[in-house]
C-alpha cells in the first residue's frame, strides 16, 4: 500500500496536498464572519431545514429575529408568504447540502469537502490540457484566490458552493469533451450524467448560475448536432439519458420544493423580496425623476466601484485579462512551433475558448448589471462585499493565468506562485483583522446592523450627482 501511494504521490501532487491543508486550516481557524444580512438567513436557514422545517411561523420567525439582533445580527431574508408562514428569500440548494453537517455539528466541513471535489477536478482537467506542473499551479491559485478563500472560511454563504459545484460540473464536461472519443459508452454516460448534475445542482444554489448552465447547454446542443449530421449516433443511448437524469434532477428537486413551500412550482423565494434584488436589464426602457435611464444608472455605478473590489479580490486579473489576449492572438497567427506560446492553439480549442469566455462573460458581465452592487461605496464596506457576488467566474481566470504562468521560466513562475499564495492569505488575513474591529461579535453572531431598500435607483440620484442610498444606513444588510 505505502509503495503505490509512493509511485502515486510527485512532488506536484505534494505540493497541492500540503497547500490544500494549509488553506483549510486559514479557513477553520479563524471563526466565520457574519457581515451583512445574507449569513444569517443561511445561519436560521440551515438550522430550520436541518429540523425539517422549510416554513416557520410567526413564533419561531420572532425568535430567531430577537437571537440573531442580540447576537449583533440581523435575520432579514425569511419573507412572510402566507398567514403565519415565513420562507427563506435564497435558493435552497446549498442549504440541503449542509443539513447532514449540521446534523453531525460540523457545519463548516462542508466547504472542506466542496474544495477537495473542486481541487481534484480543476488538477485532473489543468493535467489533461498540459501537464502536471500547471495542474499545480492551477489548483494552488483556486484555493489562494482572496475571495476563495474568504468564503472557503464562511459556512453560512452559499458563495463558495456555488463556485465549487460549477467547477466540478464545468470540469468534468469540458474533461468528457475531450476524452469522449477514448471512453466507453457508460463511463462517458456516467461521466455526462455526473458533469450536468453538478452544473444543475448550482443553478439549484444560485439562480444567477443559470447562464453559465446555459453555456455548456448551448456547447453539448451544437456538437451533439454535429454528430448527428455526420450520423455518429453511436453514444446517444448512453448520453441523452445521462443528460436529461443529470439535469432533470435538482430540477424537479427544485420545482418540488418550491410547490411545497410557496404553493406553486413557478414561485420562489426572491418574489417575495424586499431587497435590491433586480438587474438592469429588468429596467430597460425606464427612467428615474431625473429622467435617466435606470439601465445605464446601474451599469455606470457598478462600473466606478468594481475596479478596486475586483482587483483585491481576484488578483489574477492581472494575468488573466493580458493571458486571453495572448491566447487569441496565438489562435490567429501562425507562429515558429517551437516558440514558448504556440502550445495555447492545441491547449485551448476553439470550442474550449468559447466554453470559458462564455462562463466568464456569464458571471462578470451580469453582475455588472446587479442592482446591489451598484450601491457599493468607500463607505468602510468591506470588499468582499462585491467581489463575492463574482466568484463563480474564478475558474476561466485560474484556468488561463495556470496555462500562462506554467510558461514562465523557473526563475520566474516559481516567485509568482509564491506572491500569489502570500498576498492571498495576507488579504485574506486584513479581512478578517477588518471584520474584526468592526462592531458586532462573531460567528455564529457578529453583524453591522442596517436596513436594507428596495429600488435603489426608481428615486434617481440625490442632488450633487451622489448615490441615492438606504435611507439611515450607510450599508445594506445584504
Amino acid at each position: 500500500m505505502f509503495k503505490a501511494l509512493a509511485r502515486w504521490i510527485n512532488i506536484y501532487r505534494l505540493i497541492v496536498i500540503i497547500g490544500f491543508i494549509i488553506a483549510v486550516t486559514l479557513a477553520l481557524v479563524i471563526p466565520v464572519r457574519m457581515i451583512g444580512a445574507s449569513p444569517w438567513a443561511y445561519y436560521y436557514g440551515i438550522q430550520n431545514f436541518a429540523d425539517g422545517k422549510l416554513v416557520v411561523d410567526d413564533q419561531l420567525h420572532e425568535e430567531q429575529v430577537n437571537d440573531a439582533k442580540q447576537q449583533g445580527g440581523m435575520l432579514q431574508q425569511y419573507f412572510e408568504i402566507g398567514d403565519n408562514q415565513w420562507a427563506l428569500e435564497k435558493a435552497p440548494g446549498y442549504v440541503f447540502y449542509e443539513i447532514p453537517f449540521q446534523k453531525l455539528g460540523i457545519p463548516r466541513w462542508g466547504n472542506v469537502f466542496l474544495a477537495l471535489g473542486m481541487i481534484i477536478v480543476t488538477y485532473l482537467l489543468l493535467k489533461r490540457l498540459r501537464d502536471e506542473k500547471t495542474a499545480m499551479i492551477g489548483s494552488l491559485l483556486m484555493l489562494f484566490t482572496p475571495v476563495s478563500l474568504i468564503m472557503l472560511n464562511n459556512a453560512y454563504m452559499d458563495s463558495f458552493a456555488t463556485l465549487a459545484f460549477l467547477v466540478m460540473g464545468g470540469g468534468l464536461y469540458i474533461t468528457y469533451h475531450l476524452e469522449r472519443r477514448n471512453l466507453s459508452s457508460l463511463k462517458g454516460g456516467l461521466l455526462l450524467f455526473s458533469a450536468f448534475l453538478l452544473i444543475s445542482y448550482s443553478v439549484f444554489t444560485r439562480y444567477t448560475n443559470f447562464p453559465v448552465a446555459a453555456v455548456f447547454a448551448v456547447h453539448y446542443f451544437i456538437f451533439r448536432v454535429i454528430d448527428l449530421c455526420k450520423r455518429n449516433w453511436n453514444d446517444w443511448r448512453m448520453e441523452i439519458p445521462a443528460v436529461i437524469l443529470g439535469v432533470g434532477l435538482p430540477v424537479a428537486a427544485l420545482f418540488i420544493y418550491n410547490y411545497v413551500v410557496f404553493g406553486s412550482p413557478w414561485d420562489y423565494g426572491y418574489h417575495y423580496s424586499k431587497m435590491p434584488v433586480s438587474f438592469a436589464y429588468q429596467y430597460l426602457g425606464e427612467v428615474n425623476n431625473q429622467g435617466q435611464s435606470m439601465f445605464w444608472q446601474i451599469v455606470l455605478d457598478n462600473l466606478k466601484n468594481c475596479p478596486k473590489p475586483l482587483l483585491l479580490g481576484f488578483p489574477l486579473l492581472i494575468i488573466a485579462i493580458p493571458g486571453i489576449i495572448i491566447v487569441f492572438y496565438q489562435k490567429f497567427t501562425h507562429n515558429h512551433p517551437e516558440s514558448r506560446w504556440a502550445g495555447l492553439r492545441q491547449e485551448l480549442s476553439w470550442d474550449i475558448i468559447l466554453i470559458l469566455v462564455g462562463w466568464f462573460i456569464s458571471v462578470f458581465f451580469l453582475y455588472l448589471m446587479y442592482e446591489f452592487t451598484a450601491e457599493y461605496l468607500n463607505d468602510g464596506s468591506s470588499f468582499i462585499r462585491f467581489a463575492r457576488f463574482y466568484l463563480p467566474g474564478l475558474f476561466p481566470i485560474v484556468v488561463i493565468c495556470a496555462l500562462v504562468i506554467s510558461r514562465f521560466r523557473f526563475k520566474l513562475y516559481i516567485p509568482v506562485l509564491i506572491l500569489a499564495i502570500i498576498a492571498g492569505s495576507m488579504i485574506y488575513a486584513q479581512y478578517d483583522l477588518d471584520s474584526n474591529s468592526s462592531s458586532g461579535s462573531q460567528s455564529p453572531g457578529g453583524t453591522r446592523n442596517s436596513q436594507p431598500a428596495k429600488g435603489l435607483y426608481q428615486g434617481g440620484p440625490p442632488s450633487g450627482g451622489g448615490k441615492l442610498m438606504p435611507q439611515g444606513t450607510s450599508q445594506s444588510g445584504r
